[in-house]
């Protein structure tokens, strides 16, 4: 079975990403595990306010779009499990890799221009330390 850490948060609806998790799920047997940085969404707000249309807000935004995305990759066939972590998105892969075995990493990311991960070059400061392939998906503008 592949294992698949998936690190996202304001994306996790995204078409891009489904697309890119539905196809990992395809290749055969996967368990996807999503971690969601349990961050404030007010620095964020007005980003994904354009992005998006509409937001919701801190925990209970976050808890929502962790079961969308568990039932759609479940819908596939998929196990999928996840959970809220800590509110710095690479203290919480950390701990996360240090407490599980994965085959890849996958981060999903703002737009450019308005992904704050991709500022802080959170793909390659992962990659760094996991040492096992790491994979960005970009959610495309409205």
């Amino acid at each position: 079975m592949r294992r698949y850490l998936v690190i996202a948060n304001q994306t996790l609806a995204t078409h891009q990403l489904r697309q890119e998790l539905l196809m990992r799920a395809e290749e055969g047997e996967s368990l996807f595990h999503f971690l969601v940085p349990n961050t404030e969404r007010e620095h964020y707000s007005s980003v994904w306010a354009e992005y998006q249309g509409s937001i919701e807000s801190g925990t209970d935004g976050a808890k929502a779009r962790l079961r969308f995305a568990l039932a759609y990759v479940r819908a596939a066939g998929a196990c999928a499990l996840g959970a809220l972590g800590d509110p710095d998105p690479l203290q919480a892969v950390e701990l996360q890799v240090q407490c599980s075995a994965y085959d890849e990493i996958i981060v999903s990311l703002l737009p450019d221009g308005s992904s704050r991960w991709l500022e802080v070059d959170l793909p390659s400061r992962i990659s760094a330390f996991a040492q096992i392939p790491v994979t960005t998906v970009t959610a495309k503008g409205s």
